[in-house]
């Protein structure tokens, strides 16, 4: 009994341990200033949360309200770190693979967690995305973990790991929103094991406490965020943008801009060989497989309607859509290796090898994108690598003078929160869907700055009339030599 829990727990730990080691040794993270603008803005969300201001009365924001105190609380144990906020991901993320790999495990076998964990460290921007202060991976890994607990309901029945599956889709859906789409796929599934099991558990209307129960730890969640940390007065912020982005055309105006389709066709043969494992799923009669299905179909009809697409979306979809590929990855591989019992195989030949072929086409355009984007003398233990000069001398002027400032504003936030200053909290955030929908006015940019009175300035993103006009009459200098920067600094009178 021993040896197979210590077994048990060897399996649970060495994947994600593994997929963690290999990122904190060899992907260059740890010196990066930023991957992406959210970083910035993540971070300084939880600064200022940490100096007492509030979300959505003080700090406007447009995501809720999880992962910001998640991320305040971290930095309160371990310091306003950038490296200490990866890290974090980080964690996250291994939550991500740890999980899709017991799931695997449990239902499919070892070969199949085996391949789970391979295509979900292959896919597109998986490992930057691990260790980016980004909310999306983070909701991801809160839904997979909430998904491997309804996984062991249906197999044990167990009223703990339905909470379980509440609480962690919960804490998902207000970690980022698109996670709400799961909620009625589990609710529905939920419903119809207990409709289908009539004979077991309770009699009569006490076996439909585990549906009422996990919806109802849903809606108290939903009310303990909108009454308690939100407020309805605020709701706002985080719906209204993003319905009015869906009717703007001014990303479609932008030639960079790029379709939810032009991300995922990478992963196309993953998609494929998902369907493979949905229909795996249905003729083993493994039906919770089919919640991981559920999740790609309204997951992609989701984004699909949402508007604008990034990069970063796609995990959303190709997350499920891998754990699903490696049902099938295994199965090809096992009935090519040895038939099943009586001579069958689960797949016919031809289709095993066709999945095969599938993966190695997937493995032909992932692989050597991700070995680059490792780095073999481990870069995380020596120094910054060339390429961000200019931004480490922005960081270091704005460190030199934080002593005479007390406010600086900036639409990459990251600077000022690596030099250890506040943002004007309404302008903590300004991105491309704020201005876009008229989220933020050049008239409530000019107040906001004459009330604060930022005694720095760093424009770098927009082109943002109100700052130049309030420059314009104060005693601004440029203190910064870069050629891609503009740093001012108001001397003292």
């Amino acid at each position: 009994m021993m040896r197979a829990s210590a077994r048990a727990l060897l399996v649970w730990v060495v994947p994600p341990l593994a997929f963690g080691l290999l990122l904190v040794l060899f992907f260059p993270f740890r010196y990066r200033i930023e991957f992406d603008t959210d970083e910035g803005i993540n971070a300084i969300k939880a600064m200022l949360v940490l100096r007492g201001y509030h979300l959505y009365s003080d700090i406007w924001s447009d995501q809720p309200p999880f992962f910001t105190y998640l991320l305040a609380s971290w930095f309160r144990l371990f310091g306003l770190s950038l490296t200490a906020g990866r890290g974090l991901v980080l964690l996250l993320s291994m939550g991500v693979v740890g999980f899709a790999a017991a799931y695997l495990r449990k239902a499919w076998g070892a070969l199949a967690a085996a391949f789970g964990v391979l295509s979900l460290l292959l896919l597109p921007y998986y490992a930057r995305l691990s260790v980016s202060l980004m909310i999306g991976l983070p909701s991801i890994a809160l839904a997979m973990a909430s998904f491997y607990f309804l996984h062991e309901w249906h197999a044990r029945r167990g009223m703990t790991n339905l909470i379980l599956s509440a609480l962690l889709l919960g804490l998902s859906i207000l970690t980022k929103g698109f996670s709400v789409v799961l909620a009625p796929i589990w609710f529905c599934g939920i419903v119809l094991t207990v409709a289908r099991s009539r004979g077991e558990g309770p009699p009569g209307w006490r076996r439909w406490l585990g549906p009422a129960l996990w919806i109802g730890i849903l809606a108290l969640l939903a009310l303990i965020a909108v009454a308690g940390v939100i407020g309805p007065q605020h709701l706002d912020e985080i719906i209204g943008v993003h319905l009015q982005s869906v009717q703007s055309d001014a990303f479609d105006l932008d030639p960079t801009h790029r379709t939810l389709e032009s991300y995922l066709v990478e992963s196309l043969p993953i998609f494929i060989l998902a369907l493979v494992g949905v229909w795996q799923s249905i003729r083993h009669r493994q039906w919770t497989a089919l919640y991981l299905g559920g999740w790609v179909v309204l997951g992609y009809v989701m984004l699909k309607a949402a508007h604008p697409t990034w990069y970063h979306h796609q995990l959303f979809l190709t997350v499920p859509a891998a754990v699903l590929a490696a049902i099938a990855v295994a199965a090809a591989v096992d009935d090519l290796r040895r038939p099943s019992a009586g001579g069958r195989r689960a797949l016919p030949t031809a289709l095993a090898v066709a999945c095969l072929g599938l993966y190695l086409w997937f493995l032909a355009l992932r692989v050597p994108g991700t070995v680059d984007g490792l780095e073999a003398r481990l870069p995380n233990f020596t120094g910054p690598r060339p390429g961000e000069e200019a931004e480490r001398q922005l960081v270091a002027l704005m460190a030199d003078h934080a002593a005479q400032t007390h406010w600086v504003f900036t639409d990459r936030p990251i600077f000022a929160f690596l030099a250890g200053l506040p943002i004007p909290p309404n302008l903590a955030v300004i991105t491309q869907k704020r201005m876009a929908t008229g989220g933020l006015t050049q008239d409530e940019i000019r107040q906001t700055l004459e009330a604060y009175a930022p005694e720095m300035i760093l424009n770098t993103r927009f082109d943002l009339p109100a700052v130049r006009a309030y420059m314009q009459t104060r005693n601004f200098t440029r203190i910064d030599e870069t050629l891609k920067y503009r740093l001012y600094f108001r001397r003292p009178p």
